[in-house]
């Protein structure tokens, strides 16, 4: 039987990365959420530029679960169909500033992408963009309100911490085809990342990213 059952209770309104503009984000905002390079490196960097400790992963969660409505058509699943869910969260030093949730269907966890299962604590984007022939379906951008289970479960470690919760996040999603098997992948960034945040911290400036082939850090 799964370890957890999810279901979201209300659903995000996705949009496309090329109608960003629609949500009134800040410039930096902008720069991080639309960013297509590696965001685990661009954590580190950031961690260690602000000097706000060092880079770590927590996993908080992970093992088969039946994804939500929208992950499952995002993905073209068959409806009720079982997939390895895998919740994080990515710190500087003490400070949560990534929450990142992974849906990976039964059908992509064979030959060598078994390994998506055994990843532990490690970074999922040190794996992927390590991967020859990585490609990146076009990013998605999300507002997240209080209602919506991931900013529930984004927000929690905030809770623990009793941290003042934010009355939104921001958040985006996207498909990585590993040798054409799709994983979906949602991040949620934190108050804590985009307050800290600089438009020029970062040398890469992808505001209308395209869909990504062989991406490599």
């Amino acid at each position: 039987m799964p370890d957890f059952i999810r279901q979201f209770k209300r659903i995000p309104h996705w949009v496309a990365v090329d109608y960003a503009s629609i949500l009134h984000m800040s410039d930096s905002t902008r720069e991080w959420l639309v960013d297509s390079a590696s965001l685990t490196l661009r954590i580190k960097n950031h961690c260690q530029s602000n000097q706000m400790g060092q880079f770590s992963v927590r996993l908080l969660r992970q093992g088969m679960s039946i994804p939500s409505n929208d992950e499952i058509q995002r993905l073209k699943l068959n409806s009720r169909r079982y997939a390895l869910i895998r919740e994080v969260l990515l710190y500087c030093g003490n400070t949560p500033v990534i929450f990142a949730r992974t849906v990976i269907p039964i059908k992509t966890l064979t030959g060598p992408q078994r390994q998506l299962s055994h990843l532990g604590n490690r970074p999922l984007g040190e794996f992927l963009f390590a991967q020859p022939g990585l490609q990146r379906d076009t990013m998605e951008i999300a507002v997240l309100k209080n209602g919506h289970q991931l900013f529930d479960s984004a927000t929690s470690s905030l809770y623990e911490k009793s941290l003042k919760l934010p009355d939104k996040v921001w958040a985006r999603r996207s498909i990585f085809r590993l040798r054409h098997k799709p994983l979906l992948v949602a991040e949620v960034f934190l108050p804590e990342i985009l307050a800290t945040a600089s438009v020029n911290a970062h040398p890469h400036n992808h505001l209308f990213p395209p869909v990504l082939t062989n991406v490599k850090i």
